[in-house]
C-alpha cells in the first residue's frame, strides 16, 4: 500500500480540524492529553509559529495517521495512527518526516506508554529527563535530530514555561 505524507497549511488545518480532532480522540487510546487536544483545536488558522508542523499520512485516500508538533514539541507533540495501520510503519514514517521537516523534535511520553516509547527509540529519539507528567505518571522528555536539552526550559513539577 502506497502511503502519502501531506504537510498541512494553516488553512488546510482549519478546514480539517474537526476530522483530525475526532481521529485523535477515537484512535489515540486515551493517551492524548486534553491539553494537547486543546492546543490543536486552538492552533491559529492564520500562521503557524516557528517549529509547528501538522502532517497526515494518507493510505488509499483515507487518513492513516497524524503527527503534530508545536514549537518543535516544546509546546505540544502528538502522534496518532489508526489501529489497522500500526504495524505498517506509519508512525515511523511520520516521525522521520517530522525530523526531516523540522530538524529537531521534542516530546513527552508517559513511561507506561510502551508503543510510543518504542516508536521514539526506534527512530533515534533520546530520553534526557524524567518527571511526573500531568496524569501523575513518570514521564520522559525525549529529543531527536539536532535537539539540545537546554531548549527545554519547562519546570516539569510546576508545568510552567520560562
Amino acid at each position: 500500500m502506497a502511503m502519502e505524507i501531506q504537510v498541512l497549511t494553516p488553512s488546510q488545518l482549519n478546514r480539517l480540524k474537526p476530522m483530525l480532532l475526532r481521529f485523535a480522540k477515537t484512535y489515540g487510546d486515551k493517551r492524548i492529553t486534553h491539553q494537547a487536544l486543546r492546543w490543536l483545536r486552538d492552533l491559529s488558522a492564520d500562521e503557524f509559529p516557528e517549529g509547528t508542523l501538522i502532517s497526515v499520512a494518507i493510505i488509499q485516500k483515507r487518513l492513516a495517521g497524524i503527527i503534530a508538533f508545536g514549537r518543535y514539541g516544546l509546546d505540544e507533540a502528538l502522534i496518532v495512527v489508526h489501529p489497522s495501520h500500526r504495524k505498517s510503519n506509519v508512525g515511523e514514517t511520520l516521525l522521520y518526516h517530522a525530523l526531516e521537516e523540522l530538524d529537531k523534535v521534542y516530546t513527552r511520553v508517559a513511561c507506561d506508554n510502551i508503543p510510543s516509547l518504542r516508536l521514539c527509540f526506534s527512530t533515534g529519539l533520546v530520553a534526557f529527563r524524567m518527571f511526573t507528567g500531568p496524569t501523575g505518571k513518570p514521564t520522559l522528555w525525549l529529543g531527536g535530530g539536532n535537539w539540545n536539552r537546554h531548549d527545554v526550559t519547562e519546570d516539569p513539577a510546576r508545568g510552567s514555561r520560562r
